[in-house]
């Protein structure tokens, strides 16, 4: 099968390039395909005309979105919407991921696919005008919702604390937002299994995510009593998310329920612990 997957530089792209390596892999970075010129990505799906089209591609910056809102919607809404449309037209699957700040995080209790969405910020509105921009060009668009990120490669939070445990003798961490953390290895590992599925499975939204959920504060302790043991767990002091001061609002309830896509394409799954203890 020949694969197009854009955003190869970052955590989810690299990791998909890497499982999906016995396919015919287009592996496209952001200076291959850079998702602000539409007709380049036109040009570039109609000379390789894959089998499936993968999109981990996205702005994620948070904070700076707030600043830079015409830019987050052209790469999560526009780029997203004209790969769906050339997947129709090409009769191919088309894959791309989304988030858990598609909802406010006010519910108690997990997140369903058929919960409604309230994003809180630029970047989770361009994001959910992303999936709603694929559903209504249709097709075999599978949009894979995901939450908390990590990996050993680029910017985020595993990485962060292994760095802050190596150089400072206490942290403050936020203890009040809760989510579920989720590897780019874990992704990458369960697209593997779904594309030859993906046929059995009827097109929509999914949550991707391990079992289990944690708040930041459990999440850095797992990390640090793994990567940095000599560390004293006890001077992780936890701290309230309004005490932590950021330009965007996020969601304080980020679990996603992942019933929906374990049923769909026969799928187990084992709680992030186990995740993280792969990387």
């Amino acid at each position: 099968m020949k694969i197009l997957i854009t955003g190869t530089n970052g955590q989810v792209g690299h990791a998909l390039v890497v499982a999906l390596a016995r396919h015919e892999v287009i592996s496209l970075n952001r200076q291959q395909c850079n998702l602000i010129n539409l007709d380049g990505i036109e040009r570039i799906i109609d000379s390789h005309q894959p089998d499936l089209i993968i999109n981990p591609a996205a702005y994620t910056k948070v904070d700076q979105a707030e600043d830079e809102p015409e830019l987050a919607f052209k790469i999560n809404a526009d780029a997203p919407k004209l790969m769906a449309k050339k997947a129709r037209e090409y009769h191919i699957p088309f894959i791309h991921f989304s988030t858990d700040f598609v909802f406010d995080g006010k519910k108690k209790g997990a997140y369903s696919e058929s919960d409604s969405t309230n994003p809180l910020g630029v970047y989770g509105s361009s994001k959910l005008a992303g999936e709603e921009a694929i559903q209504d060009v249709g097709g075999q668009a599978y949009i894979f919702r995901t939450s908390w990120v990590y990996s050993n490669i680029g910017h985020n939070f595993y990485l962060t604390m292994k760095r802050l445990s190596q150089e400072k003798n206490q942290l403050n961490v936020v203890s009040d937002q809760v989510g579920v953390p989720t590897s780019s290895y874990f992704i990458a590992a369960q697209i593997q299994k779904i594309i030859p599925r993906l046929n059995q499975a009827h097109p929509g939204i999914f949550h991707l995510v391990p079992d289990g959920y944690c708040s930041w504060y459990d999440f850095a302790k797992e990390i640090i009593t793994k990567i940095t043991p000599e560390f004293d767990i006890a001077k992780i002091y936890p701290i309230k998310a309004e005490n932590y001061p950021s330009k965007a609002s996020r969601p304080l309830n980020s679990i996603l329920e992942n019933t929906h896509i374990k049923n769909a394409f026969m799928l187990e799954f084992k709680d992030w612990q186990s995740e993280l203890k792969k990387i």
